[in-house]
């Protein structure tokens, strides 16, 4: 097996999704076997020494030895590190792709984007209600967010398995609506999910992002730029600001720049006459023991400044992001925050609390009816149309499916259920497991209840 194959099966969407899989599985075993070591270590806070060194100190006229370290430094939990930065970047990454949907992609038009926009609103409706259902009295109600986001990773991955029995418009028609719900999660955390604000730090931050929106008017293009902005006067003020930080990571992407700096045809030709350069200078000067000639040198810099011209930033960053969104990332994301321990009276009475019920049957139920629900009044209207070869079995299939909530739902639960009034924060603490108890076995149940719908109401496509 080749180095090709190796990547492609890396990346691909099955791969992916498995390995978040069994990350969540993992964190939830770990925080069941072992909870002390589970909380301890991703809850708890730890001082991080480097460069230790034994000084010799008097105290009180007696010599005695002490320990300085050349850097210290203490960080409150690694939850909160993957949670508000590791999840920036991806967020970033989200923002990026978002912003190239509307450009050039399935959301590009009003008529590509109606139907999995109007799809994407009844798959958050529909669930927000049947979570309200079951959960309207104190702080409890504020899990209503939970229910309404779809995961990409885990959705894609398990449509991806039917790909001999259901046409890729189905396949696409989910993507766009993937796409939609993230844009619907990220207003509800930023209007709904933010307790207090900072004003002053707000106002620097969004200055930042309009700076930064300016940059690109201006079509400055290098990414540095934009991650220094970024991260100096974006994220470190929306974290200070109230707004989660998150948010920055999401904004910052909306504003990388996205044009290319030269056309085909401009690259073409200035290549070609570096690639002229190389062909005439003399066999015998090009590499001398492995080094090159300060000439060859040269024009392979200028070759590699060429490709970093013409090359369009936001797509080259999206690609270079993905395989540490995929394999580092959202796999640490899930190790950090599944890990939902059991309390005595075990899984179902966890379960039959009215918040797992109300997240459970929101995710469950509530997205796949509102998806179909939404879906078929827009076609009956005639404002959208079904995308080509599929069919409504199909369409009520995938709208269980999208009922993985997973990531999103995850993170919205860590936001929802956030208190500082320190006589909830017990009952914070068990409605959040029991939300993420609800989504892990939710997600789980849509997966297996989507995949074998689609697979039986789809048949096999005939090889030509």
């Amino acid at each position: 097996m080749n180095y090709n194959n190796v990547k492609a099966i890396l990346s691909s969407a099955t791969f992916t999704g498995g390995l978040l899989f069994l990350s969540a599985v993992a964190a939830f075993v770990w925080a069941n076997i072992s909870p002390d070591t589970y909380h301890w270590v991703w809850s708890a806070p730890h001082t991080i020494n480097i460069g230790s060194h034994i000084e010799k100190i008097l105290e009180n006229g007696v010599e005695v030895e002490k320990m300085t370290y050349f850097l210290s430094f203490t960080i409150k939990s690694w939850e909160l590190i993957v949670n508000d930065l590791l999840m920036a970047v991806f967020f970033f990454s989200v923002g990026v792709e978002i912003k190239r949907e509307f450009i050039a992609g399935k959301l590009s038009s009003f008529n590509k984007a109606i139907l999995p926009v109007a799809a994407a609103l009844g798959g958050m409706l529909v669930p927000a209600i049947t979570y309200f259902i079951f959960d309207h009295q104190g702080l409890a109600q504020r899990g209503w967010g939970i229910p309404m986001a779809t995961d990409i990773a885990f959705s894609l991955a398990v449509i991806s398995l039917l790909v001999k029995r259901v046409p890729l418009s189905l396949k696409v028609f989910l993507m766009a609506l993937a796409v939609a719900d993230d844009i619907g999660a990220i207003i509800v955390i930023a209007f709904f999910y933010t307790d207090h604000l900072n004003i002053q730090a707000l106002l620097i931050g969004l200055f930042g992002v309009v700076f930064l929106f300016a940059a690109n008017k201006a079509r400055i293009r290098g990414k540095g730029f934009y991650y220094i902005i970024g991260v100096v006067l974006i994220w470190t003020q929306f974290l200070e600001s109230g707004v989660h930080a998150t948010l920055a990571g999401l904004l910052t992407g909306f504003a990388f720049p996205c044009n290319v700096g030269l056309s085909p045809k401009e690259y073409a030709e200035k290549a070609q006459k570096l690639i002229d350069k190389l062909k005439n200078v003399k066999t015998e000067e090009v590499i001398t023991k492995g080094v090159p000639s300060d000439e060859v040198a040269h024009t392979y810099s200028e070759l590699r400044k060429l490709g970093s011209e013409a090359e369009n930033p936001m797509l080259s960053v999206e690609h270079s992001l993905a395989p540490y969104i995929a394999l580092v990332i959202m796999p640490i994301f899930a190790l950090a925050n599944a890990g939902v321990t059991l309390g005595e009276g075990g899984l179902f009475q966890t379960l039959a609390t009215p918040v797992a019920m109300g997240v459970g049957l929101g995710l469950l139920l509530g997205k796949p009816v509102g998806i179909f629900l939404m879906t078929f009044v827009f076609v009956k209207l005639k404002i959208g149309k079904l995308p080509e070869g599929v069919n409504w079995k199909q369409i009520l299939g995938m709208g269980m499916i999208a009922g993985m909530g997973f990531t999103m739902s995850i993170f919205v639960t860590g936001l929802a259920f956030r208190t500082g009034d320190t006589s909830l924060m017990e009952i914070a603490k068990q409605y959040t497991d029991e939300a993420k108890m609800g989504i892990l076995i939710a997600s789980l149940l849509a997966a297996i209840l989507g995949y074998t719908f689609l697979f039986v109401c789809s048949k096999s496509k005939k090889k030509h």
